[in-house]
């Protein structure tokens, strides 16, 4: 894990004196490096969430999704003292995952003491500090009992330096008996997988990739797609491409008359949700309602596949998606699909990701020269 400061500094994101004016101002006001930052212009907070990300080597949440999943949040997780004591913000839970927004990540005791109260393995996602303040207090409240401090947990009930000489001392309940019911095991954080290969499925970025970043510029995209070496780089350059314009996308595959799910990005996508979505190109959809090579702006139509799909992105369900082909030697071999959750899609968006589409078949068709298709 490099220092936030350095890694800034190599981006170009900040220069060596934007740095040093942080610093100082970080020493002085106590709050950390990245806000001090953000306050004095030198960076926004997009780009500081990224590079946090690739630092802690976790996802990021921005403000805007992490209040959205809050409006939609059906149930609190922890008790507000617990939360505030920690500051950190569940805001999610799938199956035995609950995801929580933190501004220290790589904080492992929060992340025991997250697990042993929720009994559920926890996915950090990374935060800033005012987006953690603001957040807090809008999370819905649980419904098990609250603790009045930070004896929250069994581990935290008996202390080594604690020495009493009471009997009925040892004996007393110190946490509420419904606590010690749910603390049989302590569930660890889970890694959070991005992204998928399809068909192989293995991690996106394992081989060394920072598949996390963002590509903000169209000559980098050019460049990257054209030093591409095989299917999977293409597709993921697509979706770092398309990741500066749309906060969830998911990439299709068509292979073998289905059309299957490939890689995503963003919240609340699933990889293993991604990898189990299949449907046959005949079978009526929202890919099979599209004419060849044509882009849609627009609302998913109601119907059975289209259910799935819409249950594979997640809630907050999206209130506008763009769909735009990936097109090789005039037969579609792909759709990349993504939305702003809370917002909708303008067309120059869409005029945009289905020319960058069109460029990754092109660097598709030269990948797979000479190999069957």
């Amino acid at each position: 894990m490099g220092l936030l400061g350095e890694m800034l500094v190599e981006r170009g994101s900040i220069s060596v004196d934007q740095l040093h004016q942080g610093l100082a101002a970080s020493r002085q006001g106590g709050q950390r490096l990245g806000t001090h930052l953000v306050d004095l212009g030198f960076i926004n907070e997009g780009a500081l969430l990224e590079a946090l990300a690739d630092q802690h080597g976790v996802p990021y949440v921005s403000e805007s999704i992490l209040l959205e999943y809050l409006r939609s949040f059906d149930g609190g997780m922890l008790p507000p003292p617990m939360i505030h004591s920690l500051r950190v913000v569940p805001f999610r839970k799938v199956r035995d995952r609950i995801q929580v927004a933190m501004s220290n990540p790589g904080d492992p005791e929060t992340i025991d003491r997250i697990a042993n109260y929720t009994q559920l393995h926890v996915e950090p996602f990374i935060a800033s500090d005012r987006t953690i303040e603001l957040a807090m207090d809008r999370v819905p409240p649980t419904g098990t009992a609250d603790v009045d401090s930070d004896e929250d947990l069994l581990t935290d009930v008996v202390r080594e330096d604690e020495v009493t000489s009471r009997w009925d001392d040892l004996w007393s309940s110190h946490v509420d008996p419904r606590l010690l019911l749910q603390m049989h095991s302590r569930p660890k954080a889970t890694h959070v997988v991005l992204m998928a290969r399809f068909p192989t499925l293995e991690p996106v970025g394992s081989d060394g990739a920072r598949a996390g970043d963002v590509i903000r510029e169209d000559v980098s995209f050019v460049r990257l797609l054209g030093a591409a070496t095989s299917a999977a780089e293409v597709g993921e350059t697509l979706v770092r491409f398309a990741a500066r314009r749309l906060d969830r996308i998911g990439l299709f595959a068509v292979h073998h008359g289905k059309i299957s799910g490939w890689m995503g990005r963003g919240l609340p996508l699933d990889a293993r949700e991604i990898r189990d979505f299949s449907v046959a190109a005949n079978v009526p959809s929202l890919f099979w309602e599209l004419e060849d090579h044509d882009s849609y702006v627009g609302a998913i139509p109601a119907g059975q596949m289209n259910d799935e799909l819409l249950e594979v992105l997640g809630q907050p369900a999206p209130a506008e998606v763009v769909v735009v082909p990936m097109a090789l030697g005039g037969r579609v071999k792909g759709y990349l699909v993504g939305d702003n959750p809370g917002r909708t899609v303008s067309n120059t968006i869409c005029q945009e990701l289905a020319l960058a589409a069109r460029a990754s078949g092109d660097a598709l068709g030269v990948v797979l020269r000479g190999r069957p298709q």
